[in-house]
């Protein structure tokens, strides 16, 4: 008898604990098809946040950056937050050839539901984002980041716009992060990569010089003696 009570509850147990894992498995299907959090992929900081609601317009501001919300951006209300990053995390991610361009910004979008607290990854219509640098000038542009460790950096389709000191740019949704590089600095200008690096290099060249001149120096006393 008692084998019989033992078998029923190991075999109650067994499905309820089916049950819960089928739930939470159900409960992960729905998290993934939204998009990624980017606080967990380089943007940790929530640098501005807005309740949107349809037919309202609305403004976020952080630093440099600002994000306008048309009122037909989407259909409900959301919580729009501006994500920032820190550009000396990103700069030694960039390729080669793009080592020597500043970082305006780093910035991603996470937005919600409020009725379902789920994220949010398409917008009806694009949101205008925009940095404002001294450094901006022709050649600015935006670079995609995915959410992954380390993240892909490809360079964004879509040009942005300059005016003045202002970079632009407009984004139809929160699927990935972005990077804004400003143009490469002139022959001759400091290189924004790692000063640290160049620095090294420098005294490097420098220790050579000294060691040469010392060299030198030494060999005519000895002719002379």
């Amino acid at each position: 008898m008692r084998s019989v009570r033992l078998l029923l509850g190991l075999g109650l147990f067994g499905m309820v604990f089916a049950l819960l894992a089928i739930a939470g498995a159900g409960r992960a299907a729905a998290q993934a098809t939204g998009p990624a959090d980017f606080t967990q992929f380089g943007y940790p900081t929530v640098a501005a946040s807005v309740t949107f609601t349809p037919g309202q317009a609305a403004t976020l501001t952080a630093g440099n950056q600002q994000v306008v919300l048309p009122a037909d951006f989407i259909s409900k209300t959301v919580t729009f937050e501006l994500l920032t990053g820190d550009a000396s995390y990103w700069q030694p991610l960039l390729e080669s050839d793009d080592q020597g361009r500043p970082i305006l910004a780093a910035w991603a979008f996470r937005v919600t539901d409020v009725a379902t607290n789920q994220r949010v990854g398409r917008f009806d219509k694009p949101v205008q984002w925009s940095v404002t640098d001294s450094r901006v000038g022709d050649g600015s542009s935006v670079y995609n980041t995915t959410a992954a460790n380390p993240p892909v950096i490809t360079e964004n389709s879509t040009p942005g716009t300059v005016t003045g000191t202002t970079f632009a740019h407009p984004f139809g949704g929160a699927g990935v992060g972005w990077l804004a590089l400003g143009p490469a600095p002139a022959p001759g200008m400091p290189r924004t990569g790692n000063p640290g690096a160049e620095w090294g290099m420098w005294l490097v060249l420098l220790a050579g010089l000294t060691l040469v001149a010392a060299g030198l120096v030494a060999r005519r006393r000895q002719v002379r003696g």
